[in-house]
């Protein structure tokens, strides 16, 4: 845990060193005491209790705003700007521990915040980012019961060894390394306990925030898309369901891709508890520290959305794409983690995606699929909202398009994509496919990760090489 502790502060923001000054030693101990705090409390399944803890969560945050704005009519303009790094620093810090002692559907909303640049501040982006994979882990104590009741023993029994301290942590578990008797190295996935029960009871508070959009001409809609995330999110918690998307994924690479899915390891998998191999490598910001070569970067690059063209040709979508869940190995191969949040597509969401393929070809098809989707005729004649479909689908099918490479590091690109999300939710142009939730999902978290590794890649070629043209 506390190698864990020292990449997390090691993560936050340099300016906050430069100049905060002591407060950089306060946020040590804050940390250390969030984290001693999160390990022995158990996950909180009642639905009062976890909305008490988002409200107070809420009301902490604006409190800190609101002394903030005070404060700055009595500063100058470089004092401002230190006490507004100080504000956001102390509210990253309030958010990873209400959202770390939360866990399940909370913390996935952190992670998501996490990954979006400038719709937080830089400060409270680059500390929620460590939710990917770096979440405060909870003590070993509080889930030896849940290996003991899935395995049928303790787990220095069942192994040869067996590492107490968890390498990584994320939303709805934690994962151990530990060695079989017959000599492997694995990684072990070991659910937190209640967590399905938090995540059902974040869901219904979240059905009760929802209830006076019940009177709306939109609800069966907004009911629709709402059913889409529970149905997801209840799969995440069903390690059952994963090993299969594992063994499925696996099966659509050969050696000559450099992809990697780990093998599962069925004798000491449940559903709440997931052995897979063990996959030695780094995650983006530790593989960016070495300053890798462009060409390097645009290989990798490729790889990832090679990965995510392989699984769409299999009716599949990868749809939680974020850093934590991608391994960047010594050898030049890709590790793929975490596949609880895959989606498999029906018939008729196929038929929406085959429209969708058409788009580019004309504002025709782009009205046909919209009406596919249960768009209204009257929004199909609102000009503001065919204006920014239409950017969207322009801007999502960029990569795609372009003649060569196409150069994901360009920030106004990926600022054009956040913008046109951003207005699509203010402007309430929210009537969709329950499809589109996790499709865009993964295009988004794609691009967001291209990003960060400043990567280029002739998406064209690779797309027309995997159809076969």
């Amino acid at each position: 845990m506390k190698a864990d502790l020292k990449t997390l502060i090691a993560a936050l923001p340099h300016e906050v060193e430069s100049e905060v000054r002591g407060e950089a030693s306060i946020t040590q101990e804050q940390l250390q005491e969030i984290f001693a705090d999160l390990a022995s409390r158990p996950v909180p399944v009642g639905s009062l209790h976890r909305l008490w803890t988002v409200g107070e969560l809420s009301t902490q945050i604006a409190l800190a705003y609101f002394a903030y704005w005070v404060r700055q009519w009595f500063a100058d303009t470089d004092k401002r700007k230190q006490q507004l790094i100080e504000t956001n620093l102390r509210v990253s810090l309030k958010m990873i521990h209400r959202l770390g002692y939360l866990r399940g559907a909370a913390a996935k909303l952190g992670q998501l915040l996490g990954n979006l640049p400038d719709i937080l501040p830089s400060q409270i982006v680059e500390t929620l980012d460590r939710l990917h994979f770096d979440a405060p882990p909870m003590h070993f104590s509080l889930l030896r019961e849940m290996v003991r009741n899935e395995l049928g023993g303790d787990p220095q029994d069942l192994f040869d060894s067996f590492d107490q301290h968890p390498f990584a942590a994320a939303s709805i578990g934690q994962v151990h390394r530990a060695r079989l008797k017959s000599g492997e190295q694995v990684a072990i996935k070991i659910q937190y306990p209640g967590i399905a029960r938090a995540i059902d009871s974040d869901l219904r508070n979240l059905g009760a925030m929802l209830f006076p959009a019940r009177l709306g001409k939109d609800w069966e809609n907004t009911k629709a898309q709402f059913d889409e995330i529970h149905r997801m999110l209840k799969l995440e918690v069903d390690y059952d369901h994963e090993a299969q998307n594992m063994r499925d994924v696996r099966k659509l690479f050969r050696a000559e891709d450099g992809i990697v899915v780990p093998e599962v390891y069925d004798r000491y998998s449940t559903k709440r508890v997931l052995t897979t191999e063990y996959i030695p490598g780094v995650h983006l910001n530790e593989f960016m520290a070495s300053k890798p070569r462009q060409a390097v970067r645009n290989t990798f690059a490729e790889k990832i959305y090679l990965a995510c063209t392989r699984l769409y040709n299999a009716h599949m979508n990868y749809a939680d794409p974020h850093p934590g869940n991608y391994l960047f190995m010594s050898d030049g191969r890709l590790g793929l983690l975490d596949f609880g949040c895959v989606q498999h597509f029906t018939d008729e969401e196929l038929e929406i995606l085959k429209i969708a393929e058409r788009v580019p070809d004309g504002h025709e098809h782009l009205t046909r699929l919209l009406r596919r989707c249960g768009v209204t005729e009257k929004q199909l004649a609102d000009k503001e909202y065919m204006r920014l479909m239409r950017e969207n689908c322009d801007w999502s099918f960029a990569p795609a398009l372009a003649k060569g490479l196409f150069d994901f590091s360009d920030e106004a690109d990926l600022k054009r994509g956040v913008e046109i999300l951003s207005e699509t939710v203010l402007k309430r142009y929210t009537r969709n496919h329950p499809i589109w939730i996790y499709f865009s999902r993964n295009q988004l978290g794609v691009r967001i990760l291209l990003y960060q590794l400043r990567a280029q890649v002739d998406v064209g070629k690779l797309f027309a090489r995997e159809r076969g043209n």
